[in-house]
């Protein structure tokens, strides 16, 4: 009867480590660097420093997402979430070891790219790290998503093509995107966070008013890049058609929830974050960098 134990802990071990960095986030960050290093590229990028950068950002979403598990473990055990470290399927060490490998994981690739390209993604790495170690439980939370995610098509931009001063216009436009990202991401967790007294900007809100704050945002996020294509670009319609894209699956959201809120909230940072890199990537091809 022992003998099938160890091969199901052994299972549960590696799905642990599959999860620790919060698979969904990487895939998502990871999935936008290189679409955007394609339209960057034309479709073309440089093989090897496509294959570097993408490398690079990877092991910094490795760290910021094992370093995201250390530092909520206490919190995790005593509202009772089935996450890897509280779950006892990985150890607090090992979570640091993970952090470390991710981040030299970053640097060893990074670093043929040049000092520009590396010090970028060293920046995004660091906002995700500060909000592990102090931003998280605070009302400013959300900054380090506004730092970092903007960073991706700029980053795409410096290492394989040419930097195009209009990129930084993805800070003002998205801000209401990024905040509807980081509050979809953290409400499957506003109940218990509140519950502990945690200080959350979800906790903050409680879960009703932070699921009404995330699907507002991007919706304005979204008719706020609907007004401004036809005035800033020569080209609106790829614009228009990612906010339209993007206006309609919210309120799909928003109309499923009644009916199934835990799975709907559950899925929200997919569809959130979907969203946002459908918006940046139809802003980008509107404006022809």
């Amino acid at each position: 009867m022992d003998r099938p134990t160890a091969p199901r802990r052994r299972a549960a071990t590696l799905r642990a480590y599959r999860d620790l960095p919060h698979p969904w986030a990487v895939l998502l960050v990871i999935a936008a660097l290189a679409l955007f290093g394609l339209l960057a590229t034309r479709g073309h990028p440089d093989p090897l420093r496509f294959s570097l950068l993408l490398i690079s950002a990877l092991g910094g979403q490795i760290a910021i997402g094992a370093l995201n598990e250390y530092c909520d473990r206490e919190l995790d055990a005593a509202v009772g979430r089935a996450k890897p470290i509280p779950a006892g399927l990985i150890s607090p060490r090992a979570a640091l070891v993970v952090t470390i490998g991710g981040l030299a994981l970053m640097l060893v690739a990074g670093a043929p790219l040049g000092l520009l390209p590396l010090g970028l993604v060293v920046l995004g790495t660091g906002a995700g790290l500060a909000y592990d170690l102090w931003l998280k439980p605070t009302r400013w939370s959300w900054v380090p998503y506004l730092v970092a995610l903007p960073l991706l098509p700029i980053c795409a931009w410096v290492t394989l093509a040419r930097f195009d001063p209009r990129l930084l216009l993805l800070y003002p436009l998205g801000a209401l995107m990024i905040l509807a990202v980081h509050l979809a991401q953290s409400l499957p967790d506003a109940t218990s966070d509140r519950a502990a007294g945690a200080g959350t900007l979800v906790a903050r809100l409680g879960r009703d008013r932070a699921l009404a704050a995330c699907l507002g945002t991007a919706a304005l996020g979204a008719a706020q890049v609907a007004i401004a294509a036809p005035w800033l670009t020569d080209r609106p319609l790829p614009a228009l058609i990612a906010a339209g894209a993007v206006l309609i699956a919210l309120g799909a959201a928003r109309l499923a929830h009644p009916r199934a809120p835990g799975r709907v909230e559950h899925h929200l940072f997919k569809i959130v974050g979907a969203a946002a890199v459908a918006l940046g990537f139809g802003w980008l091809v509107a404006l022809g960098v």
